[in-house]
């Protein structure tokens, strides 16, 4: 019976928290000075050009103007003959062009964003003119328009939707007037001028509005009822009376409607056309070209009839026009069109012949949009609006660009050995396995678009939720709220909850099998301005599915900032400009502190009040707010600055600090500290044996959640020692495949993960039987599984060898003994395995 004991007790889970000679060095030392190095540039420049056009050179060259995205934009001037760079002007003050055009005297406007200003540049000046922001307070350019005149005409948004006009001979800019002021807080996407009219295509609320130029007066237009649903005029072209309307909510494919200025009627409607223009007037005067179903088609003025010209491989272009290449093989005017990624199709009208070329534009720094530590130990960070991923190697210094098809990176996150990367405009999750060879369309894999099926555009939310992936979205843009999504890799089961509605999900954090999420009262960019003041810390039952209840921490503050647990489970999280811990079983502010004034009234958008996260090793709450990072006095709550600029910011397992702003990257290392280290067992093991995972370099009682993957058993939550070490003991699932595992240790006070490989040994064949049975003889009783998959037979076979049939048989009754203690055998049942095994040979 001494075995049989000894045996019980090798299978119960055990936790053991113990101060033992391991691989780290004892406590942290004491603390050194700071040091801060500098680790980019990351490889995340890239050509995004949203805005291009086409014009001459002094010297009637044909040229190519294309704003590549960035920290600052830069223009580039680019040879449509050969794609060669001619000239490249910096754009100061802006971070990229929606809104290129060309005036009849060859100079080139820019319409910006980030501060709303227009540039001009005059081809032979050498530097680009700063214009100044257009309407006051108004920090986006969304399109330009030129008249026969010169005069330039354009749009605003994200607040006010302003049409100006700015003319080039006395400097002077005039407002149009905004058309949706205050709570419809609209955008002006789209304008088009002629005859004395602009037309303004608004979003998120469609509307096409007529504004007479010579008394400023506004006029709603009709629009066909299928376009009043799809949130946005996107584009505007007007050739001849007739003007060509696009509606579409994100800029893809979308009808195609034809409206006659001169009768006031809607003519045609032309299915799934893209890109966001059609071509200037041809020399013919009758015909311009359109994008549809990824080919070129024409459309003429004159019999309003469209044809394909059986041209393909053309898509969403932009800059479109005619120019004169001077070359033998392209006679006459060939159309030339830009895409956004500095690629360009040049097409002759009189031989039908079309090539694809690439434009030596400047590949501008991209800002860095999130960053965080893979499962690999590297540094991963996505760039806003050019999207593409690249790494960085703490160990080497070594970088690396890749997967330039994923978009602008909103949200990331380690889960189950991979990366998860959520982006923007689609909702787009992606899953990328660094220890797999990197292949477009399979490496990053895209797993879950959310912009469709939920209505979502911004996953800036994600973390590891046991089996799940929890997703934080803000909806679409020009929608108000956002949600919560769990997504179960392993089947691809996922569900969407509107948690909190009207509110935004921008922050989440599990612990002890409840997710708790942080929300914004602000929506979808461009969506009507927000109802509610207060943002509120929410609970969610992830197997109930269900939100188990809601409270507002600092009433009056509309965007809580990433959540996180410290050392005593209390809930940290700051706003822009409030810190406070909130007690999750009383839901209770315990303490908060407000560092100054915010805008709630007239900010356009507030989405993630601060990244933050808890120092391990100090208890410290750290955050990123307001461009720069500060450490917070976990008892006093007063505030220190360590580092400016920034915008982003996270905790390593190697001890630093990563802090990010613009395109710029830096490591921190706040003080001489361990990296954080797990391993296992190094023998296989087989299931429902026990195996040991040592952790080493934690801060003291630092609180950790340890699972073990891809199968998601949980293993039990486990406090360090006071020197940062600990062991846990657990026993192997009975269920569990033969192959290779992975231990997963979550610190709930960073977010972080990290990770040591575990072999499961194939089970005894003894152990297979649907009944107990011991060789020949079977007892006739279910071979029944605990809750961890371990059945009887088990339990029995992991305490051999045996020393003799007395000693299998001891065993077996101690061990039918336990099973009829806990319910799992009848009397009856637990007699005859005794029986059976007597009767066996088992053990001889």
């Amino acid at each position: 019976m001494r075995r049989a004991h000894r045996a019980r007790r090798a299978l119960r889970l055990a936790i053991v928290a113990a101060s033992v000679a391991l691989i780290a060095p004892t406590a942290p030392a004491a603390a050194a000075d700071p040091v801060f190095r500098e680790i980019s540039p990351l490889p995340l420049d890239g050509v995004t050009s949203p805005g291009s056009a086409l014009g001459t050179g002094p010297d009637g060259q044909p040229w190519l103007y294309l704003v590549s995205s960035g920290s600052p934009a830069v223009l580039s001037v680019v040879d449509a003959r050969t794609g060669e760079r001619q000239h490249e002007f910096p754009l100061p003050g802006a971070a990229g062009s929606w809104a290129v055009q060309t005036a009849p005297n060859g100079d080139v406007y820019l319409g910006t964003y980030s501060q709303g200003r227009l540039y001009r540049w005059t081809p032979g000046a050498a530097a680009v003119e700063d214009l100044g922001q257009q309407i006051p307070g108004e920090t986006f350019i969304w399109s330009l328009d030129i008249d026969q005149d010169g005069t330039v005409y354009g749009t605003t948004g994200q607040f006010d939707a302003h049409a100006f006009r700015h003319d080039p001979a006395t400097g002077r800019t005039t407002d149009l007037g905004a058309l949706g002021a205050g709570p419809e807080n609209l955008i002006a996407r789209s304008i088009a001028v002629g005859d004395g009219k602009a037309f303004v295509g608004t979003g998120a609320t469609p509307r096409l509005v007529e504004i007479d130029l010579a008394t400023g007066a506004h006029r709603d237009l009709d629009l066909p009822a299928p376009a009043r649903e799809l949130d946005y005029v996107y584009d505007l072209d007007l050739r001849g009376s007739l003007l060509f309307v696009r509606a579409t909510p994100d800029g893809r494919p979308q009808p195609l409607y034809v409206y006659d200025v001169a009768t006031g009627e809607w003519i045609d409607t032309i299915p799934g056309a893209h890109g966001l223009t059609v071509s200037p007037t041809a020399a013919d005067g009758t015909t311009v070209y359109f994008t549809k179903d990824e080919q070129l088609y024409r459309y003429d003025l004159t019999t309003r009839e469209w044809t394909a010209t059986g041209v393909g491989g053309v898509a969403d272009l932009r800059g479109f026009g005619f120019l004169d290449l001077g070359q033998d093989d392209w006679p006459g005017q060939s159309l030339v069109g830009l895409d956004h990624q500095g690629g360009y199709v040049v097409y002759s009208p009189a031989t039908g012949a079309l090539e694809h070329r690439t434009a030596d534009a400047v590949a501008a720094p991209a800002p860095i949009r999130s960053i965080t530590e893979g499962p690999d130990g590297l540094v991963y960070a996505g760039a806003f609006l050019a999207g593409g991923l690249a790494s960085y190697d703490p160990a080497t210094g070594q970088t690396r660009g890749f997967a330039p098809e994923v978009g602008q990176a909103e949200g990331m996150t380690s889960h189950d050995g991979a990366l998860w990367v959520g982006t923007y405009p689609g909702g787009e999750i992606y899953r990328y396995r660094p220890d797999e060879p990197t292949e477009p369309g399979i490496n990053p894999r895209r797993v879950l678009r959310l912009y469709e099926s939920a209505g979502q555009s911004r996953p800036f939310a994600l973390t590891s939720a046991g089996r799940y992936l929890a997703i934080g979205t803000v909806a679409r843009n020009g929608h108000p709220g956002g949600g919560l999504t769990l997504l179960d890799p392993a089947t691809g089961e996922h569900w969407f909850d509107d948690v909190v509605p009207g509110h935004s999900v921008i922050g989440l954090a599990y612990r002890d099998g409840v997710l708790y999420g942080a929300t914004s009262v602000f929506g979808g960019a461009g969506g009507p301005r927000p109802t509610e003041t207060d943002a509120v810390v929410f609970a969610y039952d992830v197997q109930r599915r269900v939100k188990l209840w809601e409270v507002a921490p600092v009433p009056g503050e509309g965007a809580l900032g990433e959540i996180a647990f410290d050392r005593d489970g209390k809930l940290w999280s700051h706003t822009p400009v409030t810190v406070f811990r909130l007690d999750t079983a009383t839901r209770r502010v315990e303490a908060v502190r407000n560092y100054g004034d915010y805008p709630w009234d007239t900010v356009e958008q507030a989405w993630v009040g601060a990244r933050l996260w808890i120092d391990p090793y100090d208890g410290a709450p750290h955050v990123v707010t307001q461009g720069a990072a500060y450490r917070i006095d976990p008892v006093t709550l007063d505030r220190a600055r360590f580092f400016r600029p920034a915008s982003f910011g996270f905790a390593h397992n190697n001890g630093h600090y990563y802090l990010a702003r613009d395109p710029m990257a830096w490591e921190y290392t706040p003080a001489e500290r361990p990296a954080a280290r797990v391993t296992a067992g190094g023998e296989a093991v087989v299931p429902c044996g026990e195996q040991t995972a040592t952790l080493s370099g934690f801060g003291p009682g630092e609180l950790v959640e340890l699972w073990l993957r891809p199968s998601a058993h949980y293993l039990g939550s486990v406090r360090a020692g006071q020197d940062g070490r600990l062991t846990h003991r657990f026993t192997v699932p009975g269920d569990l495949p033969a192959g290779a595992h992975r231990v997963e240790v979550r610190r709930v006070q960073t977010n972080a993960s990290l990770g040591a490989p575990v072999t499961v040994a194939p089970p005894p064949p003894q152990t297979g039987y649907a009944t107990v049975r011991f060789g020949a003889v079977d007892s006739r009783v279910p071979n029944r599984a605990r809750d961890n998959g371990c059945t009887f037979l088990d339990e029995v076979w992991l305490a051999a060898p045996f020393t003799d049939h007395g000693d299998a048989v001891d065993t077996v009754a101690g061990l039918a003994d336990q099973w009829l203690a806990d319910g799992l055998f009848s009397e009856r049942e637990r007699g005859a395995v005794v029986a059976a095994a007597a009767r066996s040979d088992v053990g001889h």
